[in-house]
């Protein structure tokens, strides 16, 4: 497989639900020798032309960094080289995501920790060697590190349920939630969107706002409200009511009342 077909395989599970779409990722990871081919033609390139770039795009965070094979809305495929010489982090990273590991250089040793109910708890040691791969359900399993004197290198394949992704952070020692965020691409690049249509003033595509708003988070709902009075105030102000009357989330209801409240309020002549 090529790394064309490999991206290919990536965009054709799109839409597929989430067992599925690990389905058609696993084998990706069972049978590597896409990746094997990669290297050695970017290694003969680097021969020919000692300033060639592997056509990939590279990112770093902390003693993490990824070649990146292939991001959609929904996957991630990468060659991940993590610095262990650090000591582990007391805080643990439920990425949302379904995991597929496969250690290339030394066997991945961790521990593995369980959500149970908000709190984490300790389910076993793991071990995968390399030509082994290793599957973790990021939604409430979470894989700590043991510490070593050299790097590991591994691929990995990210995949997302549909829709939106819950990602939380929770702090091992005192088993509180020190971070959370609910991520959504598709949404992302439709508000990025609707921000570009509203700095153009362009009225005419009002309708694309009013879909919009049917958004699956509270706080999507809102900004795409926000842009939609910016828009157009009178255009925005049937749905806005709307919104404070019957919005599912009662932090948006309120401050679709407000912002109502304000509206509705005499103009000042002065």
């Amino acid at each position: 497989m090529t790394l064309a077909a490999l991206t290919a395989s990536a965009q054709a599970a799109g839409s597929a639900p989430l067992d599925e779409a690990v389905a058609l990722i696993r084998p990706l990871l069972l049978d590597i020798g896409w990746f094997g081919a990669w290297l050695t033609d970017q290694i003969a390139q680097m021969r020919v032309d000692p300033l060639h770039l592997p056509p990939v795009r590279a990112s770093s965070n902390g003693a993490v960094r990824h070649l990146v094979f292939v991001r959609t809305e929904r996957f991630w495929v990468t060659a991940t080289i993590i610095d262990l010489s650090a000591p582990p982090s007391d805080r643990l990273h439920f990425s949302g995501r379904h995991a597929l590991c496969r250690p290339l250089n030394k066997a991945l040793r961790g521990e593995l920790f369980q959500l149970e109910g908000v709190r984490p708890a300790h389910i076993r040691p793991i071990e995968c060697r390399p030509g082994k791969m290793l599957e973790l359900d990021e939604r409430h399993q979470a894989l700590r590190l043991t510490p070593g004197t050299s790097a590991l290198m591994m691929l990995r394949a990210q995949i997302a349920p549909r829709g939106p992704v819950l990602a939380r952070t929770i702090d091992l020692v005192s088993g509180g939630m020190s971070a959370q965020a609910q991520v959504d691409e598709a949404h992302a690049r439709t508000l990025m969107l609707l921000s570009l249509l509203r700095m153009q003033r362009r009225r005419d595509a009002a309708p694309m706002f009013a879909a919009a708003l049917d958004a699956p988070l509270p706080a999507q709902r809102w900004a795409v409200m926000r842009e939609y009075l910016a828009l157009d105030t009178a255009q925005a102000l049937e749905p806005l009511t709307v919104m404070a009357r019957a919005d599912a989330d009662g932090k948006v209801q309120s401050l679709a009342r407000q912002t109502l409240a304000q509206l509705e309020q005499p103009q000042c002549r002065a």
